[in-house]
């Protein structure tokens, strides 16, 4: 009668001790299931370390700018990670930022809402060094993103009915301040951007900034007097204050 009733205690306890622990336990272990088996399975890399999950399709969005990660609960990445992730039904490896975790109560896995990133952003900061970034470019007509960003928002999350404008989306970055001169692509289908606003408190790692189209701007250094030069060639570069 011991043995058979340290069987059942073993069974009875396999996921844990208690009620929440087990119903936690056998959630944990449906998903280790559900992954196994799930079309959606992909390896990925991240802080230098291979896992597991299944990246998925986000509702009804057709133009595959969202998509569901879900991954072990030990698999914690904070917003604004930027991964490289296969798409299945296109068979190639994209960059996707973590949007933010969808917090579901006593679940078996994480659920990552990932933003696909679009636009390769180049910028000089104010200290003359060059900057880079990835991010994705929300527009007037992005209902889609529109509609994802107000059912998540607080009540003073800046630019979410903002409908006149178009901003970018990013990790939160230190050196895009106002009147940072964005560079897309390359010549000769270029475009260039000015930056007229920023919000990075709204969303934890994330970040919003809105820019206006503008021309490119000529970023050649002015020419630096050199011993000998005609004083009144540097006129108007040293103020217009010369006698």
């Amino acid at each position: 009668m011991t043995d058979y009733y340290a069987i059942y205690q073993k069974r009875l306890n396999r996921f844990g001790t208690d009620y929440q622990s087990r119903i936690q336990g056998k959630r944990e272990k449906e998903f280790e299931l559900y992954l196994e088996k799930s079309v959606y399975r992909i390896s990925f890399e991240y802080d230098n370390q291979n896992y597991i999950g299944s990246f998925e399709k986000y509702k009804q969005d057709e133009t595959k700018t969202l998509h569901y990660l879900l991954t072990h609960i030990d698999c914690n990445i904070p917003n604004g990670t930027i991964l490289e992730l296969p798409t299945k039904d296109e068979g190639v490896d994209n960059l996707w930022m973590v949007y933010y975790l969808e917090r579901i109560k006593a679940s078996g896995y994480n659920r990552y809402i990932m933003l696909r990133m679009t636009h390769f952003l180049t910028w000089t900061d104010r200290d003359g060094a060059t900057r880079t970034s990835w991010a994705y470019m929300y527009g007037q007509e992005d209902n889609m993103l529109k509609e994802e960003l107000r059912s998540r928002s607080r009540m003073d999350t800046l630019y979410t009915e903002n409908l006149k404008s178009s901003f970018f989306i990013l990790p939160t970055n230190p050196y895009i301040k106002q009147d940072t001169y964005f560079i897309i692509g390359e010549k000769p289908l270029q475009q260039y951007f000015r930056v007229t606003g920023y919000d990075i408190q709204s969303s934890e790692g994330v970040e919003y900034v809105t820019v206006d189209p503008v021309y490119e701007y000529d970023l050649t250094p002015p020419p630096v007097k050199q011993e000998g030069d005609n004083d009144n060639e540097f006129f108007w570069l040293g103020g217009g204050n010369g006698t």
